[in-house]
């Protein structure tokens, strides 16, 4: 993944955690999403995706909207990873030169 690839899917995620915040105050719309939004995720990141599936845990979809979990997966891996906070160098490494 490039760290352009990293930002896309940083911002899908924080995209997904607003409908959460909004759209899934609606008990049957919520944990619909939630489902919705575990699959997307684990297509996103991976394993960690699946810690989203926490959110079915609160079966009222009222206090859920507050976590924002697919954003702290999205940062985890991010910092993990060394997108954030990590040396840009070894990111985006350049080709070497060619020389005669």
């Amino acid at each position: 993944m490039t760290r352009t690839g990293y930002f896309i899917r940083l911002g899908i995620s924080v995209a997904i955690d607003l409908v959460d915040f909004t759209m899934g105050r609606v008990p049957v719309v919520g944990s619909v999403g939630e489902g919705a939004g575990a699959v997307l995720l684990f297509v996103l990141w991976g394993w960690p995706g699946l810690i989203y599936l926490g959110e079915l845990a609160d079966p009222t979809d009222q206090l859920d909207g507050f976590l924002l979990t697919a954003t702290l997966i999205a940062l985890s891996i991010g910092v993990k990873q060394g997108y954030l906070f990590g040396d840009r160098t070894k990111a985006a490494p350049t080709p070497p030169t060619r020389t005669r």
